[in-house]
């Protein structure tokens, strides 16, 4: 990754915490994960696989410190989507709507993966108030945010202005 992406990366990983940590902790609803979302949408990418998981990893990190879950909770759980998505990123780059069905998938499978860690350290409940409408609104939201704004940061950080050019 270039000094320049570098740059970006950072820029938007910034915004993405301060907006998730701040604006969005302040509403009853469920919220978009954003953090995870750009995660995600760097798992298109050009940037090396293991720079992408030391980004999930960190950048969880900083989530759970700043929040209140467990050390380590969401860093293992964005890390493990991230995984998942490099290994599934040549599914998603037919269309923008594959992108963001792509999006919400993973999403999903890092709702339940938090849902799951979480119950296992005493986090949440499987069963808690909340549970079916996180399991359904984050993975939506996302997936909304996704087909919006995917490919304009993939064409930020690759500096690839032909990246992403479908409908």
């Amino acid at each position: 990754m270039r000094g320049r992406s570098a740059a970006v990366v950072i820029l938007l990983f910034v915004i993405a915490v301060v907006v998730q940590t701040t604006l969005f902790a302040q509403i009853n609803l469920v919220t978009p994960d954003l953090v995870l979302l750009l995660v995600i949408i760097l798992c298109l990418t050009r940037i090396r696989p293991e720079v992408i998981l030391a980004i999930a990893f960190t950048s969880g990190l900083v989530v759970d410190l700043l929040g209140p879950s467990a050390l380590g909770l969401r860093a293992v759980v964005y890390t493990t989507v991230a995984y998942i998505g490099i290994r599934t990123r040549d599914r998603a780059d037919i269309g923008r709507v594959a992108v963001a069905l792509w999006a919400g998938v993973l999403t999903l499978i890092g709702v339940i993966l938090l849902m799951l860690i979480g119950t296992l350290f005493g986090q949440s409940s499987l069963l808690g108030e909340n549970t079916l409408s996180r399991l359904i609104l984050v993975p939506l939201a996302n997936l909304a945010i996704a087909a919006a704004v995917a490919p304009l940061v993939v064409r930020l950080v690759d500096r690839d202005k032909t990246a992403f050019r479908y409908p």
